[in-house]
């Protein structure tokens, strides 16, 4: 048996070469450009919407809700894997390094979004808050040692079996975090904060060290958890780039059937079939789609009348392309496919025709958001810029991108 240390670094280290791959294929398909565009039209913005809020503005609440939300969902990363019920479990006292080293692995990167999070909100905190909440870096250390205590804390959670009793703690750090981020907000003396730390650490030295004494870890849902972490950085990744991981989340969805006859030819190649059978029901495809155009359609309503709004449609139907894309990778396993008696530019073709027609659909359900929110001129041009796109897109983008 591995020191537990030892063994936590080699499985740090093993998921990050992993991760690693898998951002610089993101970063290498266009979504950072996109994202620096939309920073930047979203700054201005910002300012503007910072300069129309009146004074009356309940800032603190904003802050309450926000950052109550960020310290309460503390999961830990333990990097367990479903074999180790099997075989870890006669070493779990031994563990104490392996799991003490994935607390602090957590609250390192939840400080790092808490971090994020302030930095974003920092002008609205200027505008409302300075005065009361004082300064900027000792909210965050505040905020970073509450931090500490809900990822300790919610470690010793996962100890019940009853997931009534993993929520019911759930809701009584979400009640404390509360209170403190209100007392931190509003401006409340020193003394206040101080007395609730010492509540906090009386409540995890005498009742949450009783749980870690009372109760072992629960192996089966500690993996769960872990198994849905990395769910949720698959499925971002996947939007970018095949994840085999993912290639057998398959849902029936049959109420959506009506869908192959309207995003392809279905008769016509075995590809058009499988290519749209694969968008509706595997990876994710359909429910990324549909974020994306919502988001878009948020934005484009939140935007006054102008070019930006042009601007942001192409960066979606871009980001759509990118996503689309890794559905030609989609059978690349499965050798029955191969067998088909088929050209190979069929797949092309396929590839091709699917793509356009979601990017005419997207255009329309855009144009539509347009020609309700901004003006008729800019829903023409919505329409005629979308389909150029869409053309362009579907018939080379793509394959540039598959590549």
């Amino acid at each position: 048996m591995k020191n537990g240390m030892t063994l936590w670094k080699e499985r740090v280290s093993a998921y990050w070469n992993m991760a690693i791959r898998y951002l610089r294929l993101i970063g290498n398909s266009g979504f950072l450009f996109t994202l620096y565009v939309l920073i930047i039209i979203g700054s201005y913005y910002y300012s503007v919407f910072l300069d129309w809020l009146p004074e009356t503005f309940p800032a603190v609440w904003v802050f309450v809700a926000v950052f109550a939300h960020f310290l309460t969902r503390s999961g830990v990363r333990t990097f367990v894997k479903p074999a180790d019920v099997v075989f870890l479990l006669p070493y779990e006292s031994k563990l104490g390094s392996y799991f003490q080293a994935s607390k602090w692995y957590s609250i390192g990167l939840q400080s790092g979004v808490i971090l994020l999070v302030l930095v974003v909100l920092s002008p609205l905190f200027a505008k409302y808050l300075a005065n009361d909440a004082g300064s900027l870096l000792i909210v965050l250390i505040l905020l970073v040692i509450a931090k500490a205590w809900n990822v300790f804390a919610s470690f010793e959670e996962q100890r019940f079996q009853s997931e009534v009793s993993r929520q019911s703690h759930f809701l009584l750090r979400g009640m404390v975090n509360i209170v403190f981020t209100y007392l931190l907000f509003s401006g409340a003396g020193l003394l206040y904060l101080l007395t609730l730390y010492v509540i906090m650490a009386a409540l995890y030295w005498f009742y949450y060290q009783s749980i870690a004494k009372q109760l072992s870890i629960k192996w089966d849902h500690l993996i769960e958890v872990e198994q849905g972490m990395l769910l949720f950085f698959y499925r971002i990744a996947n939007a970018f780039t095949d994840v085999p991981q993912l290639r057998n989340k398959v849902k029936p969805r049959n109420h959506l059937s009506w869908l192959l006859h309207v995003l392809s030819d279905s008769s016509k190649s075995v590809y058009h079939y499988l290519f749209v059978r694969s968008f509706i029901r595997a990876n994710d495809y359909l429910g990324i789609f549909i974020r994306l155009v919502v988001i878009a359609a948020i934005i484009l309503v939140a935007l006054p009348t102008g070019w930006l709004q042009i601007v942001v449609l192409l960066l979606f139907m871009h980001m759509v392309t990118n996503q689309l894309s890794t559905i030609w990778f989609h059978y690349d396993t499965n050798m029955w496919v191969d067998l088909y008696p088929v050209e190979a530019q069929e797949k092309t073709d396929a590839l091709t025709q699917v793509t356009f027609r979601l990017l005419l659909l997207m255009t329309a359900i855009l144009t539509g958001v347009l020609l309700v929110s901004s003006s008729v001129f800019m829903a023409g041009l919505a329409i005629i810029v979308g389909g150029l796109y869409s053309y362009i897109g579907s018939h080379q983008l793509i394959h540039k991108r598959k590549k």
